[in-house]
């Protein structure tokens, strides 16, 4: 009778701290969608924060929803390590935003230090970098996911938003041919924001 009270009490108590870490989770984790690509999240109060492993040049979209605790801060800071193991270099990155934000100021996209980032640029809703030499990098960091004092994370915007909403990321490596695509898809979505806020004002 006693242990299987003590079993009880047991469990119940792991229960209860399950739930006291699910509600100190930064924005609520609801999984990814991608090929070739794992996940490991990180996220704590008040910061987004995971690890991506790809196997393959592809993109990974995760998906997030926010609770009380998330808007009581008024931001999430956020940072990712992303890496493939197998040795697939990386040419570059682009990192995109929906139903969320980038607050200013922005944060720092770093290599592994076998090239540097010779090209970066975004706007309110994406990010992007160039890497040196093609297919070297191995690693790349989204902010500052190893505690390097040269690194700064990205912020995300909290303004206007409701405990429930729901927002994604998508992080892509993509092919060395599509980055001029990219680009210019950038530049024209900056563009037209500022067109935006020119006529709003």
């Amino acid at each position: 009778m006693t242990k299987t009270i003590t079993k009880q009490v047991l469990i119940s108590a792991a229960a209860l701290l399950a739930l006291g870490a699910g509600q100190a989770q930064a924005a609520q984790f609801n999984g990814a969608i991608g090929q070739g690509v794992s996940v490991t999240d990180y996220s704590e109060a008040g910061k987004l924060a995971f690890d991506l492993d790809f196997a393959q040049r592809s993109q990974v979209t995760l998906n997030f929803s926010l609770d009380a605790q998330d808007l009581a801060l008024g931001s999430l800071s956020f940072n990712a390590l992303v890496r493939n193991l197998s040795g697939l270099g990386f040419e570059g990155t682009q990192v995109a935003l929906s139903g969320i934000g980038f607050a200013l100021p922005r944060g720092t996209l770093t290599t592994d230090g076998f090239q540097s980032v010779v090209a970066q640029g975004g706007n309110a809703q994406s990010a992007w970098a160039r890497f040196g030499a093609p297919g070297v990098t191995t690693e790349f960091y989204i902010g500052n996911p190893l505690g390097n004092g040269s690194a700064t994370d990205w912020t995300l915007d909290l303004a206007g938003h409701q405990v429930g909403d729901t927002f994604r990321i998508t992080v892509a490596v993509p092919e060395p041919e599509s980055y001029a695509l990219m680009i210019a898809g950038l530049a024209a979505v900056g563009f037209v924001a500022r067109r935006r806020k020119q006529q709003q004002a």
